[in-house]
């Protein structure tokens, strides 16, 4: 697939002005590249545990958005052959212009010159590319093989083949995560699949809340748990899971992936859980896992696991003081690099 890349070079002061301009030719979004800080109410809804560091302030903002390009040529795509019929189009349909580079940056230039008339808005250098996925886009994979994660557990992409050393006692787990969080290389997936592999048996229930992939979930079930309830707030997330279940082979019956978000209507989750999970894993981030806490406990049975992780050190005091307000009992604390994750139990 090919696309054009615009960036858009002005000041702090004028990207708003100039991101409503955009709008007018088709631009439904945009990166905003620049040193503002964020506010505590931004980063909240971040939900990020990766803190901004920002150097000062330079009044400096670049703006990056896309487009389509259409069988690789730009410029053929809205031509009709007529160059009145063409000039007709640009001028009622300007965000067409927006698969045409030349055209389009000589009418924005126009545009905002006319806007500048009312209020002062400029831009340095307004630029394109024609960018082409198909040489990275799948490059990731070079370097995602298969791995244990216990000594009879194997995890692999679906592209590679199981290793020979592989026995047929060991347990093992094909995951293709496509655009959701969860291939098992890192600490956090780690964290708790090590956890899941000394507190599954037979009957355990699971609740996986921000299933990602579904890893964690079918690794469960594939150690002998007897059924999986997963939710995310991602729809694609939900779709990978139940597609990575019938990769390896898990009944239908056994596996449940839903889309939704406790914390905004955990009454809505909790009709369709039924009965309380035996145990409960959420591998999310420390600012979620702190709200979740208030919730997670009414979907785990007395005695019942609760495993947390994708807890930075910085935070783990805190999601530890949350647990235990919450009258969870921690059983385990486990670091991997400088990652965290909790054992509890209710």
């Amino acid at each position: 697939m090919q696309w054009i890349r615009y960036e858009l070079k002005t000041t702090t002061d004028a990207s708003s002005r100039i991101g409503e301009l955009l709008t007018e030719f088709g631009v439904n979004g945009y990166e905003l590249q620049d040193n503002v800080p964020l506010s505590a109410e931004e980063e909240r809804k971040m939900y990020t545990d990766i803190p901004a560091e920002l150097p000062p302030d330079n009044g400096e903002a670049v703006l990056v958005f896309y487009s389509d390009v259409i069988d690789g040529d730009s410029d053929a795509f809205y031509s009709t052959g007529s160059s009145l019929r063409d000039a007709e189009i640009e001028q009622n349909v300007p965000d067409r212009l927006l698969t045409k580079p030349e055209a389009f940056i000589k009418a924005f230039t126009t545009r905002v010159e006319k806007a500048s008339s009312f209020a002062p808005i400029t831009f340095s250098e307004l630029t394109y590319q024609v960018e082409d996925d198909s040489a990275w886009k799948d490059k990731w994979k070079e370097n995602f093989k298969p791995f244990r994660i216990a000594d009879d557990v194997l995890i692999k992409p679906t592209w590679e083949p199981v290793p020979e050393d592989c026995s047929e006692s060991d347990i093992v787990l094909s995951i293709d995560p496509g655009s959701a969080f969860g291939t098992g290389t890192h600490e956090t997936t780690k964290l708790c699949l090590l956890s899941l592999r000394n507190y599954i048996h037979d009957d355990t229930r699971l609740m996986d809340a921000g299933c990602g992939s579904g890893i964690l979930a079918i690794a469960a079930l594939l150690c002998g748990a007897k059924s999986a309830f997963c939710l995310d707030i991602d729809p694609s997330a939900v779709t990978g899971t139940i597609e990575n279940a019938e990769i390896n082979g898990i009944d239908a019956s056994r596996i449940t992936a839903i889309h939704a978000n406790i914390l905004e209507d955990a009454a809505a989750v909790k009709k369709q859980t039924g009965e309380p999970f035996d145990i409960a894993v959420a591998n999310i981030l420390a600012d979620v896992i702190i709200p979740l806490s208030d919730y997670i406990g009414d979907f785990i049975k007395p005695g019942g696991i609760f495993i947390s992780s994708g807890i930075l050190n910085e935070k783990s005091d805190a999601v530890e003081q949350a647990l235990l307000r919450n009258n969870f009992t921690i059983l385990e604390r486990n670091t991997m690099g400088d990652w965290v994750s909790f054992v509890c139990q209710k």
